[in-house]
C-alpha cells in the first residue's frame, strides 16, 4: 500500500477532512476495513521523516508497506 497523488476515478472511494480528500481505490477499501482503517501521520523522528500509512491493526509499528527505511516520503 503506498500513497500517490492520482484524479478520482468513477469506483473510488473519497474520504473528505477539514482541508484535504483521500481517495481509495475499490481493491484498497476492502484492505483498509479489513484491518481497523488507515492511519496517515506524518513523522519527523531521526532517520524516520515523512508521511506514515499504517493499516489500524499495525498499532505504533512501520508504515504499510513503505520500505525498509520506515518513510513514506
Amino acid at each position: 500500500m503506498g500513497m500517490a497523488l492520482d484524479e478520482p476515478k468513477d469506483d473510488d472511494l473519497a474520504i473528505e477532512t477539514t482541508s484535504l480528500t483521500f481517495v481509495m481505490a475499490p481493491d484498497v477499501q476492502s484492505i483498509v476495513k479489513e484491518n481497523g482503517g488507515l492511519i496517515v501521520d506524518f513523522v519527523d523522528d531521526g532517520m524516520r521523516k515523512g508521511y506514515m500509512i499504517k493499516l489500524g491493526s499495525q498499532g505504533d509499528g512501520d508504515c504499510g508497506s513503505c520500505g525498509d527505511s520506515g518513510g513514506c516520503g
